[in-house]
């Protein structure tokens, strides 16, 4: 026991397991491994004493108490040489119950580490929890344990190292010209935009829209999607005018792809955050979020979009999440994902079901800081590209696809019918005003006839009244000229 295996400048490695034919009887001492160890570690210039799997040795021990006193006498042997130790052991048997072999031994030692495994969802989750650890604060919570090619990873066990970013006022756009004004002008740099939807209601759609937007303003755009494949989302694009590929080839828009049952949701974490160190993206679409609670370890996944948003926050990068709404209550807009109280903006999209047609429509739920429209829109999906319906004017229910067309055509043909019969009415009236005009001409000539009518006859009166009066007064003078005449002169004639 106690053999060489490999020596290097910076670590050895001993064998010390006791052949396998060998036989244990009576007590032991470790002098004989601290020897060995003492030789390797004074070449090596000092450092770790690390002892793999000490509860196997200390099985050889049959009394309890002599065990302990071994990993006691260890433990002083590397305080006083200033060497750190290092200690593994099984915490509990296969059946559960507590080995007696490291009973004790956890009061003794100055930092007392606990690792477990559980099965969830079929597939191994392993934990990790400071159990102890003397003169220093430490975080008490059970985190995950993450084991890849890269080494040993403990996701959320420590705050984003980047230095966080002011809050910009700089607006970017989503790709979509009328959403941008409908947003107050776009959203702010730096934030986090959720996209909520049932099934087809084109969540994907707005996240490539975004993430083409990003690219030719010459940002960087790491495109993270769930259970689809990367050529799959390129070829569906171009289907409705984004052309993703260019943006591809220059290096500024990266799609990855994952299957989110396929890992647990802490392995999802450790390679988004993988990914966005190596890409250092300005701009990052996870589509849909929700899709990490399908992953092993579900229960955590609110905590790894919370984690991953913390991190894209402080580095400043804008988001755009997706996410499917929970179809048991689709009347309170609840998504899955519950990103709904972390984004800075909310974008709901639903289906508007009316006269056997299903249509989309797009509304703002919420956007922090900014003035935005509470319409709820037509979402437009054609050839040329994603566009949203004017705001729907004529009454007070929202009508979309053939039923808006329909009732715009009969609002336009009685509108139409009304301008008709105004038009009518109007030349009516003007032909009215016309005759009564020329009645009105011909009665001023007339009463202007009668009254040179009557003017000739009133001259007519007063010249015969003058000449009348003319007769009497020559018949006057004529009697006159012979003289009066009396009664009785005429009686005598």
């Amino acid at each position: 026991m106690g053999k060489a295996l490999t020596d290097s400048d910076a670590w050895a490695l001993l064998d010390g397991r006791p052949p396998i034919d060998a036989a244990a009887s009576g007590g032991f001492d470790l002098d004989g491994v601290l020897a060995m160890a003492e030789h390797r570690l004074e070449g090596l210039g000092g450092g770790w004493l690390i002892l793999d799997g000490i509860d196997q040795l200390l099985s050889l021990e049959p009394d309890p108490r002599a065990a302990l006193d071994q990993v006691r006498h260890l433990n002083d042997w590397c305080q006083a040489r200033r060497i750190t130790l290092l200690l593994t052991g099984k915490q509990t048997r296969s059946d559960g119950s507590q080995p007696l072999d490291l009973e004790g031994v956890e009061f003794m030692l100055s930092t007392v580490l606990v690792l477990a495994t559980e099965l969830v969802g079929r597939r191994l989750n392993r934990r990790f929890r400071v159990a102890k650890y003397r003169g220093s604060a430490h975080i008490t919570d059970e985190l995950p344990l993450v084991m890849d090619d890269a080494g040993l990873h403990l996701p959320y066990s420590a705050a984003s190292e980047a230095a966080r970013t002011a809050a910009s006022q700089e607006r970017i756009g989503m790709g979509i010209l009328r959403l941008d004004r409908i947003l107050g002008g776009g959203i702010y740099r730096g934030s986090t935009v959720l996209v909520s939807g049932a099934p087809g209601t084109a969540k994907t759609t707005l996240g490539v829209s975004f993430a083409l937007a990003a690219a030719d303003r010459g940002e960087r755009v790491l495109y993270l999607t769930f259970d689809e494949l990367d050529d799959r989302i390129v070829r569906n694009a171009a289907s409705i005018g984004l052309r993703l590929q260019p943006a591809i080839d220059s290096g500024l828009l990266k799609i990855e792809s994952r299957q989110a049952w396929n890992s647990l949701v802490e392995e999802h974490f450790i390679t988004i955050h993988r990914w966005i160190d190596a890409f250092q993206p300005d701009c990052l679409v996870i589509d849909p979020v929700s899709a990490l609670l399908k992953a092993a370890s579900a229960d955590s996944a609110y905590m790894t979009t919370e984690r991953i948003l913390d991190e894209t926050r402080a580095r400043g990068i804008t988001t755009l999440l997706t996410s499917l709404i929970d179809t048991d209550k689709p009347q309170t807009e609840t998504t899955l994902s519950h990103a709904s109280t972390l984004a800075d903006s909310w974008i709901s999209l639903e289906y508007r079901i009316h006269g056997g047609e299903r249509n989309r429509a797009l509304s703002i739920v919420k956007s922090r800081g900014s003035a935005h429209s509470n319409q709820v829109r037509e979402l437009l999906l054609s050839g040329s590209g994603v566009d949203l319906a004017d705001v729907y004017e004529y009454g007070p229910k929202v009508l979309m696809g053939t039923a808006r067309i329909e009732e715009e055509h009969e609002v336009a043909e009685r509108h139409r019918r009304q301008y008709v019969e105004r038009a009518q009415r109007q030349r009516d009236l003007e032909r009215n005003i016309q005759q009564a005009r020329l009645r009105m001409e011909e009665a001023q000539s007339e009463a202007e006839r009668l009254t040179e009518v009557l003017e000739r006859e009133r001259q007519g009166n007063a010249e015969t009244k003058h000449n009348a009066a003319e007769h009497r007064q020559d018949i006057q003078r004529r009697r006159a000229a012979d003289g009066p005449t009396t009664g009785k002169d005429r009686g005598t004639e």
